[in-house]
């Protein structure tokens, strides 16, 4: 009996080791099988950096077999470069970028030194928007600004000068000689309205036009929370829609009434992609996996930036034509219903 006994119990610790090794075995083709992505966003500490590190926890927590990390990068200018300098990586890297700095890519126009490959989308996780108010009771139109000063962004600034700047000439036509524009930077921008050292400034804000709803930037709250009595100029939609055509990448939006008190009535403007995308190189599989992953958890990303509360499905592709969607990407919008 003793004997059996030893036999029974060695017997079973034969077989947990056996176990043991298959269990290990299994759990090493799983990490073998693991597709390992790359995220390089935005300088550290900027909204853009904390949603991708986001997209990296959240990837971390569901299991698609796709591990996402993330890195900091200069910036959407600097991402582009990269994919095209070192090509090996577009099949293994999401890049932070979006619809308006692709758009000035393609051309080949500044701050770029030469026309660059399109890349393809897998999300926005935000929609930046921006206008010009004034504190100038005369100044009721983007008209009333002929002779007058603009403060706007820096010039590489893609959704704080760039695209209003585009829309001031191309949209109205003004020239140099009719308005003064001043590339200041955006704080800069609102204190040079608020001491009176420019008649207009750009201000704005993050939205989603799905749901209408809106998240003022810092500098624009700043400004909002000054107790003076702004008044916000609307672009008009056909003005944005003749500085698209005139090559700026952008989509039509409505900032609605009320996003602020002082936004009496509805602001007709544009809307610019902030998004992951992707170059055609990359896998289709990867990408429908890691778009599923984004629209399965959506309401997650509010958790990490206050802007992610403003992501929707709908959201996600607003602005983009459908040739410009990452085909994995869009088959995964297609099977949620959001892309017919």
């Amino acid at each position: 009996m003793k004997t059996s006994s030893i036999s029974k119990r060695g017997g079973f610790t034969a077989a947990l080791v056996a176990s043991g090794v298959v269990a290990l075995s299994l759990g090493g083709a799983r990490a073998q099988d693991q597709t390992e992505i790359s995220l390089i966003s935005a300088p550290f500490g900027t909204g853009s950096y904390v949603m991708g590190s986001a997209l990296e926890e959240i990837s971390k927590k569901n299991d698609i077999g796709v591990r996402i990390t993330h890195t900091e990068s200069p910036g959407f200018v600097f991402n582009i470069k990269k994919l095209d300098a070192e090509p090996e990586l577009k099949e293994t890297t999401i890049v932070g970028s979006g619809g308006g700095v692709l758009g000035l890519a393609k051309a080949g126009d500044e701050p770029f030194d030469k026309p660059y490959d399109g890349l393809q989308l897998i999300a926005n996780y935000n929609l930046n928007s921006s206008w010009l108010a004034t504190l100038d009771p005369d100044i009721k139109t983007i008209e009333d600004l002929k002779g007058k000063k603009i403060a706007v962004g820096r010039r590489a600034q893609i959704n704080w000068a760039i695209q209003p700047v585009a829309i001031l000439k191309d949209g109205y036509g003004f020239t140099d000689d009719d308005i003064d524009i001043e590339y200041v930077g955006t704080q800069e921008a609102v204190d040079a309205l608020l001491d009176g050292t420019a008649d207009a400034a750009v201000v704005g804000g993050y939205i989603d036009p799905v749901s209408n709803r809106v998240m003022m930037s810092p500098q624009t709250i700043e400004f909002l929370a000054s107790g003076r009595n702004p008044h916000h100029l609307s672009w008009g939609a056909e003005q944005v829609t003749k500085a698209r055509e005139a090559g700026i990448s952008m989509a039509n939006a409505t900032i609605p009434a009320g996003a602020d008190p002082s936004i009496t009535e509805p602001l007709e403007g544009f809307a610019d992609s902030v998004a992951w995308t992707v170059a055609p190189e990359f896998p289709e599989e990867t990408a429908y996996q890691i778009t599923k992953m984004i629209l399965a958890n959506v309401d997650q990303f509010g958790e990490y930036q206050a802007t992610g509360k403003l992501m929707s499905p709908e959201g996600m592709v607003y602005g983009w034509d459908v040739e410009d969607i990452h085909p994995g990407a869009l088959r995964a919008y297609r099977e949620a219903g959001v892309i017919q």
